[in-house]
């Protein structure tokens, strides 16, 4: 997760699945594993309790990150869509207006609007 090229706006997230349910996660702001289920709270708990693991798992944010982020960056901003939009006036089913004006965008990046 990142909103910059600086190492400190960066957040290493490395996510555990098991039936699309994510049991456990390591986060680089936390700085260890946190599990969200009964069986993940105990890899968690045994993956934090090797301060081997951890202090890998810590160093992964500058390892990983640190060497992609300009690339992952610049390709978020140079790449755009143009928006669609429609604009249409409907009739409200239950008020004193007789007209309301929708408007919908669909189809952009990034979301700036």
């Amino acid at each position: 997760v990142f909103n910059s090229t600086e190492l400190k706006d960066i957040e290493y997230i490395r996510s555990y699945y098991y039936n699309m349910i994510e049991f456990t996660r390591f986060d680089s702001s936390v700085g260890h594993h946190v599990g969200f289920t009964e069986y993940g709270v105990k890899n968690a708990e045994y993956w934090n309790s090797d301060p081997a693991k951890l202090a890998a798992m810590r160093a992964q944010k500058e390892t990983y990150c640190k060497h992609n982020i300009g690339i992952w960056y610049s390709n978020a901003l140079t790449k755009s869509a143009q928006p669609y939009v429609r604009l249409r006036s409907t009739a409200p089913h239950s008020s004193h207006h007789p007209a309301m004006l929708v408007c919908s965008v669909y189809d952009f990046y990034p979301k700036q609007i």
